[in-house]
């Protein structure tokens, strides 16, 4: 009977004592994980926007391009070859637009160096017209998403991307001779206004010129 107290008043005392302690080890790591994968989950998003921003810097002189400089000519054939021409022999100029000075002019001639075309087909509506040609560019696709690789591990160590890093890296990737080319059928579109024909000017025509290169913007967004 009176081991039976013991053991009774023993049960109690170890009851007791548990109830008195603290969160298991097992629950409050658990609190400390999720602080954590929060945070980093934080420090990848504001790289992630950096690395967005790098890139948009390194490319905002050739939208600007594709903006404004193209030439008109009498026919849709002629200013489609015309544009292309002028591209691939750097004949257009980065420099007239912009102020950075790693856009040289052998830089510039890299985004197009390889650049080959046929023309294939042209269909003429009114003051409109498609013209089908078989493009052959480098894979920016590839060449976007090694930059972004380059400026991720440079972001996570806590440095800055700024536009001299994110330009020396696409010169890298843009010398790069691993970068494998693409070959497509597009249509690049053309309009006729005061009786000279000229490129619509768009996002698909920057696609069109740099294979993939939407593709892998749009990857990080």
């Amino acid at each position: 009977m009176e081991e039976k107290q013991n053991a009774k008043a023993t049960e109690k005392v170890e009851k007791k004592v548990a109830d008195k302690k603290p969160t298991t080890k097992q629950g409050a790591p658990k609190k400390d994980t999720n602080k954590k994968f929060e945070k980093i989950k934080g420090e990848i998003k504001k790289i992630d926007n950096r690395i967005i921003i790098g890139v948009a810097v390194a490319v905002v002189v050739l939208i600007a391009i594709l903006a404004c400089v193209f030439l008109m000519s009498d026919s849709p054939k002629k200013t489609v070859e015309s544009m292309l021409s002028d591209l691939k022999s750097g004949k257009i100029m980065f420099s007239d637009l912009s102020e950075e000075e790693d856009f040289k002019e052998e830089a510039q001639k890299l985004f197009f160096n390889k650049l080959q075309w046929k023309i294939i087909n042209v269909k003429e509506e009114g003051n409109t017209a498609n013209v089908e040609i078989e493009i052959t560019n480098k894979d920016f696709k590839t060449i976007m998403s090694n930059c972004m690789q380059k400026m991720f591990k440079l972001a996570i160590t806590g440095q800055n991307i700024g536009e001299q890093e994110a330009t020396n890296y696409l010169v890298e990737e843009l010398k790069n001779d691993e970068i494998q080319t693409v070959t497509s059928n597009q249509f690049i579109k053309v309009e006729k206004k005061d009786g000279k024909w000229e490129i619509v000017k768009d996002e698909e025509l920057l696609n069109i010129l740099l294979p993939g290169f939407n593709e892998a913007i749009s990857a990080i967004k």
